[in-house]
């Protein structure tokens, strides 16, 4: 396997929780290469018989307040319409609406999908660059393990939401680094956080930034080899959430989509030396068509509570292919997974992967590299408005709200951190004490201090 002579540095931007067909389905009416949905093309039926059809109507934050289940016993009855636990030969995608009901949603809501026009800047670069509309999440389960094999290869047989087991495994970051090759994941600010790797921050820091390390590394082009990128996780102040959790404000990610876009073309050798993936790490219990196949060639990791052998993918995810050496508006079908993220950098900057890298799953993953079929780049820009909608942080942020699952579980997992590295803090900080937004914000942002000190001292002393 070859690497691309033109590329110095691939860019994942990781989202959170939403599904292909919500977010880039109906553009298959523009092009019916695309896998995705129409109004009335697929159906769900709740608990009482009532169907509930794919539609539009998808709003940007408001719709999805009770959180859509997607622990694996959600995404099970999602995929096979039966509780876990209850033999199922083929997934047939038909217990959304059901799943959705038991979380005290209005069952429509989850089969609900927006119109290309309310994701304008997603919507833009998927028409000037590539979708991959066979990308699945690894697992049919939550975010920590779909982002572990973004980050290893593997979730090590975990299923949970707890970031400990990651500990002394080989990430992607410390091969490249053994290569001679840099990498860097940027996370937003330290009130923010990052998901899964914060184990990594009291003794490799140097694997870490924020963002506006990364703008400033794109305008000098000197971005390493290969950079992870973490949208703010939660409202702040100015700053509204761009991760597009439910129910978190989706337009505010949409320009978040854009704002790396161009972070990236503000140097033209930047630009021309660049992959950038956009991609979801789940798709958060919201509806998607496309049955997830059998995994071929496993790596030996399986889970016993639940019972799980990772023989099958979890739910079709969102994926946008951008650098200026990929064909405009193709659809590739290939088949992705998360595990293809750490194989494209290993084949890029490392070797085969086959032979560099140590899961099998990554080393049968098929990696981005084939899509790259240009020589000379494409420097057209998308067509879409000359500015970003400007959202007002009034209409959307409300920091005296109950905390959130999404934030309760990072608080959880950003003490289980804390408890190892910096156990005296640790004992001061109670999670059970978090009860609101702000509670969240301010828990997080001082346990972040602590692991990543120079982070917090950047952060304060205005460092772009």
């Amino acid at each position: 396997m070859a690497s691309n002579p033109n590329i110095q540095h691939f860019v994942v931007l990781m989202l959170e929780n939403r599904s292909f067909d919500h977010i880039l389905g109906f553009l298959m009416a523009e092009e019916p290469e695309i896998d995705g949905v129409t109004r009335n093309l697929y159906t769900n039926l709740d608990s009482s018989g009532e169907p509930h059809r794919t539609t539009d109507g998808a709003v940007y934050q408001g719709q999805l307040v009770a959180d859509p289940g997607h622990d694996f016993d959600d995404v099970y009855l999602q995929m096979y319409n039966v509780p876990v636990g209850t033999p199922a030969a083929e997934p047939n995608m038909e217990g959304f609406a059901r799943s959705y009901e038991q979380q005290g949603g209005n069952p429509q809501d989850i089969m609900r999908c927006f119109r290309p026009e309310q994701v304008p800047h997603i919507a833009a670069l998927a028409r000037n660059y590539v979708i991959c509309d066979r990308w699945f999440s690894s697992v049919p389960g939550p975010t920590l393990p779909n982002r572990a094999f973004a980050h290893f290869g593997t979730s090590f047989g975990r299923l949970d939401m707890s970031p400990v087991y990651f500990a002394n495994q080989p990430h992607i970051y410390g091969r490249l680094a053994a290569a001679g090759a840099r990498a860097r994941l940027y996370y937003y600010a330290p009130w923010s956080g990052t998901m899964g790797l914060t184990f990594l921050l009291a003794n490799q820091r140097q694997y870490f930034g924020l963002w506006g390390d990364f703008l400033d590394d794109c305008r000098k082009n000197r971005l390493p080899q290969y950079s992870f990128l973490e949208p703010a996780y939660r409202d702040n102040g100015e700053v509204i959430a761009a991760d597009q959790h439910p129910d978190h404000n989706v337009q505010a990610g949409d320009n978040c989509v854009r704002q790396v876009y161009e972070a990236i073309r503000s140097n033209p050798d930047t630009w021309h030396s660049t992959v950038l993936l956009i991609v979801w790490d789940e798709h958060g219990g919201i509806f998607d068509h496309v049955a997830p196949p059998v995994v071929a060639h496993r790596d030996g990791f399986a889970s016993t509570a639940p019972a799980f052998q990772f023989d099958r993918y979890g739910v079709r995810v969102p994926a946008i292919v951008v650098s200026p050496y990929v064909e405009k508006g193709k659809v590739d079908h290939t088949l992705f997974e998360h595990a293809s993220i750490p194989a494209t950098a290993t084949a890029q900057f490392i070797g085969d992967p086959k032979a560099k890298a140590p899961f099998a799953r990554e080393q049968w993953a098929n990696t981005l590299l084939p899509l790259l079929t240009l020589t000379e780049p494409r420097d057209e820009m998308p067509q879409w408005a000359p500015e970003p909608v400007r959202l007002s942080p009034e209409e959307v942020t409300s920091e005296a709200d109950p905390v959130t699952k999404l934030h309760r579980d990072q608080v959880n997992e950003v003490h289980a951190v804390l408890s190892q590295q910096n156990p005296s803090l640790a004992a001061l900080l109670d999670p059970n004490s978090v009860q609101t937004e702000a509670d969240a914000t301010r828990f997080i942002g001082t346990a972040m201090a602590a692991l990543h000190p120079e982070a917090a001292q950047a952060e304060a002393g205005g460092k772009p």
